[in-house]
């Protein structure tokens, strides 16, 4: 039976306490060593760099640089053929 489905005197039973005092010094000291601190772990994190290349290349920004390469490809097909190419594509 799980500790939300007894009663307090139970779980007290169970765990070796007391309602008004607690946890003896001994029986804290027992469960530390046992269990470790009672902390949260903290969640993993993305590194940065890959934060980075997620700006960079995806959604609406890989729509700009297939634009870019583009105006690139266009002016130097526009330089290759021309004596002076015009510089709108650039």
């Amino acid at each position: 039976q799980t500790e939300h489905k007894m009663s307090v005197e139970e779980v007290c039973r169970k765990y070796s306490t007391d309602i008004v005092q607690g946890l003896t010094n001994a029986k804290a000291a027992e469960y530390l060593a046992r269990d470790g601190p009672n902390a949260l772990t903290p969640p993993p994190t993305t590194p940065e760099w890959v934060k980075f290349c997620r700006q960079l290349f995806g959604g609406f920004s890989i729509l700009l640089w297939i634009g870019a390469i583009l105006c690139f490809l266009a002016y130097a097909i526009q330089a290759a053929t021309e004596d002076e190419p015009a510089g709108d594509n650039v």
